[in-house]
């Protein structure tokens, strides 16, 4: 199970809205975060997945989803989300800071909004 509420709360809304995502959102049950790779422009999240995920397989196998935008006191111009998948099943999550510099820490107060077009444009707050 994914630990941190912050990665949780990209992928809830990455996969949402869309038919591939909703295909895919059962996945999230199955993961945890396997690496977290801070690189001073953003970070790279690898998953490893629990038995039976397979059954929640995306259709298309090199999926990309994008269009989590993300907002927060620490970022000074915010920051953009990238899903990939591997072989139908989620492999990496990138974040990426739109001014080149992202802190060596998880977040801990953000706003997420869905910015693709026909979005549900649902978002996310959370405060300290």
């Amino acid at each position: 199970m994914v630990k941190s509420q912050f990665i949780k709360d990209i992928l809830t809304l990455l996969l949402d809205g869309d038919k591939e995502g909703v295909e895919a959102k059962k996945q999230i049950d199955f993961l945890t975060e396997s690496k977290i790779d801070y690189t001073g422009v953003g970070v790279f999240i690898s998953f490893k997945y629990e038995k039976g995920i397979e059954k929640f397989k995306a259709t298309k196998s090199d999926l990309i989803l994008n269009g989590v935008t993300i907002k927060s006191p620490i970022l000074k111009r915010g920051a953009d989300t990238t899903l990939f998948f591997k072989d139908g099943l989620i492999d990496n999550l990138e974040i990426w800071s739109f001014d080149g510099e992202y802190p060596q820490k998880e977040l801990n107060e953000y706003e997420l909004k869905q910015e693709w077009e026909g979005s549900p444009r649902r978002d996310i707050k959370k405060k300290n």
